[in-house]
């Protein structure tokens, strides 16, 4: 096999993201291009760069391995898991899988695995050409739910304590989560922080005054420490 295949991993536990980061590195036609602790943001991750195969453990928090494996596209992503359950009590799951592999991992068996995985791949450009995914769609984690968002939707964002506050379309979705883990989330072309509080998202801008900006009607404070930032970002015409 010629061509790369992207992978990543995708596991709670450091120790066994150790041992797979080595397996990988050790296979010539093998990519890694991430390695997560967090399903959440290995969701997020593949909802804007599609790889061709994951390495995934099944018992992880707030998102499983097969919860999260339910939310990728089959056809453009093959999983391995890798776990301590047996082959027979995850196959009871009627997870599509490629194979289960059975910790500890011996590197004979995660080279059996892989190369299953180059038998049945047959990757061209054309099918590479047409794995784009969509740099627009984003996954939220909401009390018990996930939710898969447009950001083009998003027309701001506010930080409420420990909170984040989306306005989508209208409507209002609360998340746990830093902005930090919200800047790398987003495009980063449409969507500015223009206060401590708030970011807002670039397009959906009705008015800009020198000490705040309009959304859906709504006026937003544009904080002294963002200002320069802000008005080297926006262009505009006229005097």
């Amino acid at each position: 096999m010629n061509d790369q295949v992207k992978c990543i991993i995708v596991d709670d536990e450091n120790g066994a993201i150790e041992i797979l980061t080595n397996y990988v590195s050790k296979v010539s036609w093998l990519q890694l291009e991430g390695a997560f602790c967090d399903p959440m943001q290995a969701l997020n991750h593949l909802s804007q760069n599609p790889v061709d195969l994951i390495f995934m453990d099944i018992n992880m928090p707030d998102l499983s391995g097969l919860q999260l494996s339910r939310l990728i596209p089959q056809e453009q992503t093959h999983v391995i898991f890798c776990t301590a359950y047996s082959e027979h009590a995850v196959e009871s799951y009627e997870i599509p899988a490629l194979d289960y592999l059975l910790k500890p991992i011996p590197f004979d068996r995660f080279l059996a695995a892989v190369n299953k995985f180059q038998k049945q791949a047959e990757i061209t450009p054309d099918q590479e050409a047409g794995k784009g995914g969509s740099r627009h769609q984003i996954f939220i984690k909401s009390g018990s739910k996930i939710h898969q968002v447009d950001t083009r939707k998003i027309s701001l964002i506010q930080k409420d304590g420990h909170y984040i506050i989306f306005k989508i379309d209208g409507k209002e979705l609360l998340s746990r989560m830093t902005f930090t883990q919200l800047l790398e989330l987003l495009p980063g072309d449409e969507f500015i922080q223009i206060h401590r509080s708030y970011l807002v998202a670039i397009p959906r801008i009705e008015v800009i005054h020198k000490q705040f900006i309009q959304i859906e009607g709504k006026e937003i404070p544009i904080g002294d420490a963002f200002k320069k930032e802000f008005f080297n970002r926006v262009s505009f015409i006229g005097n």
